[in-house]
């Protein structure tokens, strides 16, 4: 089931609500957990480390009561390509609203960003991005995003590399290619693009950058 088959409803969920209730909850864990992410973290190690952070906030007295029905999955796999067992796919970090069923789920897939150690075509290659546009990830979804751990530079270096990367011939499929936006006003370093698929169906995406830079203590 494509995007163009969800219901209005669904639809207005992603939106509104629903996306800026998934970016929040990223957020919140990101800024938790900040003082224990740095350049050399591995991407697994940083996810963790959020999700974590996440799972306290939802757990907490102080945290408004529209999140008590989302949930957090990490790693969570998938079956796709007919991968069974340990040779699934998984996805790096769901959040599941439990508003209306069925469950809308939200999907994050992180990369790590570092000069020539982690270069732009790690983010959009066959295990990231095009993941995406494939609908190997988010088949049924309209919108996910992708989440870049900068461990060098900063977000006008790797949206511009990004950016480099949509106007080479790809398998990207860029319908609408990169734009600015600010779901949160607390998190402004966020773009979105939108993808074509296949039956006329297309998945926008955000591209969220998270400074990960800090040098170990």
């Amino acid at each position: 089931m494509g995007a163009e088959n969800l219901n209005s409803f669904t639809l207005d969920v992603y939106n509104y609500r629903f996306r800026q209730d998934a970016h929040q909850l990223l957020y919140w864990g990101y800024q938790d957990t900040l003082q224990q992410i740095h350049c050399k973290r591995k991407e697994e190690e940083i996810t963790g480390l959020i999700v974590e952070a996440i799972e306290e906030r939802l757990d907490a007295l102080s945290t408004p009561e529209r999140f008590d029905r989302y949930s957090i999955d990490e790693e969570k796999p998938i079956a796709v390509e007919g991968r069974m067992g340990k040779e699934r796919r998984r996805l790096d970090l769901v959040v599941v609203s439990g508003h209306n069923r069925p469950r809308p789920k939200y999907i994050f897939e992180a990369k790590r960003l570092k000069k020539r150690a982690y270069p732009i075509s790690r983010y959009v290659n066959e295990e990231g991005l095009q993941c995406f546009v494939k609908g190997i990830y988010a088949s049924q979804c309209p919108e996910s995003s992708m989440v870049g751990y900068m461990q060098s530079d900063d977000a006008s270096y790797w949206v511009n590399e990004l950016k480099r990367k949509f106007n080479e011939p790809s398998d990207l499929r860029v319908k609408q290619p990169l734009q600015k936006d600010q779901v949160l006003s607390s998190m402004p370093d966020v773009w979105f693009s939108e993808h074509e698929r296949e039956e006329n169906d297309s998945i926008i995406i955000y591209h969220i950058f998270l400074d990960c830079s800090a040098s170990p203590e």
